[in-house]
């Protein structure tokens, strides 16, 4: 009986960890875009005007860096395409709705535009067949064994004196 338990607390345990990872992460940012407002609401209860928080600066948000489009090459079928296409028309408004909002610094900007990339891809996952699926996770893999010896042969080339 007692080792029954604990084998199902440890299951719900781990089930818990599965779930609340990526909710954690999807807390997080939106807490990064409702925070500052809630912040500001509660400082300024005076009834005075608001005065407005200083610009961001003129900096472009950080983009994408990454070489190659994973998915590129691609067989879509006609649902997919749609799919995609609404998961990243929509993506493409959150990033605007980030870039535009003036009471995040540059480095939550930074840090939310990513979270939304990982997200994006996410849910582009969802609608892959397990055969493309296989196939994009080649090519990362590829990509970022790639991206690895570039980085080892930055760190093995001597500094220059």
């Amino acid at each position: 009986m007692l080792q029954n338990r604990c084998t199902t607390l440890k299951c719900v345990r781990e089930n818990r960890n599965r779930v609340g990872e990526p909710m954690l992460v999807v807390c997080g940012f939106l807490s990064l875009l409702v925070a500052p407002g809630l912040v500001e609401s509660q400082s300024n209860s005076s009834g005075a005007p608001a005065t407005p928080p200083p610009a961001s600066p003129a900096a472009p948000a950080k983009r994408d860096t990454r070489p190659i489009d994973d998915f590129a090459g691609l067989t879509f079928t006609d649902d997919q395409k749609a799919r995609i296409a609404q998961i990243r028309e929509n993506a493409k408004l959150r990033r605007e709705a980030v870039i535009k909002n003036e009471r995040l610094t540059q480095g939550q900007k930074n840090v939310t535009l990513e979270g939304l990339q990982r997200i994006e891809t996410s849910e582009i996952f969802k609608v892959l067949t397990p055969d493309q699926l296989a196939e994009v996770r080649k090519r990362i893999t590829a990509r970022r064994a790639v991206e690895q010896q570039v980085q080892q042969s930055k760190q093995a080339a001597p500094a220059p004196q």
